[in-house]
């Protein structure tokens, strides 16, 4: 997949990479905009560039400011939401073969 910016929703924007082990993503979201709760089968590793994010990881809500990292499980259920606008980096370990395919409803509003 080419490093293009595609439109996920009105206040939402995701451009990704996948390899043969890893799925890296760069995501724009604005302020106020909410990733609603789901799980995956895939680790998350996120790194926020720019912006607060609130995330709520297994009922714990916490704040992640830009520079901060946040990891997240296989298969915990998670939500974000945009404080400010924000760009994170996310890396999930195996690929996101679901993005791949279209699979992506959750993120499509």
């Amino acid at each position: 997949m080419s490093w293009q910016w595609e439109k996920l929703s009105d206040c939402t924007e995701r451009r990704y990479v996948s390899g043969e082990r890893v799925t890296v993503a760069q995501f724009r979201i604005r302020e106020g905009c909410v990733v609603p709760r789901h799980s995956h089968p895939q680790e998350q590793i996120s790194v926020v560039l720019q912006g607060l994010l609130e995330f709520e990881v297994e009922g714990r809500k916490f704040t992640a400011a830009a520079g901060d990292v946040v990891v997240i499980p296989p298969g915990v259920e998670h939500e974000a939401k945009a404080l400010t606008d924000v760009v994170v980096v996310d890396a999930f370990s195996p690929p996101r073969s679901d993005w791949a395919s279209g699979q992506d409803s959750y993120l499509r509003r």
